[in-house]
């Protein structure tokens, strides 16, 4: 059941980005497609080494709409982002839960894990994607300003990764 979630995300996902090409749709729709296959066969042959390379497809396909369209910003990367990450975890999950049984209460937790990492993923999609359009002359003081919130920000997420393990 996993399996297929995961199967029909990227599905949807690759779908998305050959449907909003302008043009080279159909090039679009081949990545996207040779994504879908391969994380189908890593899901049906158990090959957690597949899972990587077909995420990576379907990644490789909407950096290609960038290219296509010029655009410097989707207004549904948040959207994008967060339906990426539930994908990726469903095909994790599901080639997990073939190794065995699940402890009891493992799948309603992770299950909830997801929701609010995908629901987190999206508010600070949104909120990146409006400071990215909006029009500031700031100079290099708002640019140093913006450096140093970047370095102290991934930092955290070190600091925060290293405490989790």
């Amino acid at each position: 059941m996993l399996a297929l979630a995961a199967v029909a995300g990227a599905a949807g996902l690759a779908a998305y980005a050959a449907a909003v090409a302008e043009r080279l749709g159909g090039l679009l729709a081949v990545i996207g497609a040779a994504g879908v296959a391969v994380l189908a066969a890593a899901l049906v042959l158990r090959l957690p080494t597949l899972v990587m390379p077909g995420l990576a497809l379907l990644g490789a396909e909407y950096a290609v709409l960038f290219v296509v369209r010029g655009d410097t910003l989707d207004v549904r990367a948040p959207l994008y982002g967060a339906a990426f990450l539930v994908v990726a975890e469903l095909a994790f999950a599901a080639i997990e839960l073939r190794a065995g049984t699940a402890e009891a209460g493992l799948v309603p937790r992770r299950a909830a894990w997801l929701v609010g990492a995908a629901a987190a993923g999206v508010v600070v999609g949104l909120v990146v994607l409006a400071a990215a359009a909006t029009p500031l002359d700031g100079g290099l003081g708002l640019e140093a300003v913006g450096i140093a919130a970047a370095v102290v920000l991934v930092a955290a997420l070190g600091r925060a990764a290293v405490r989790s393990r």
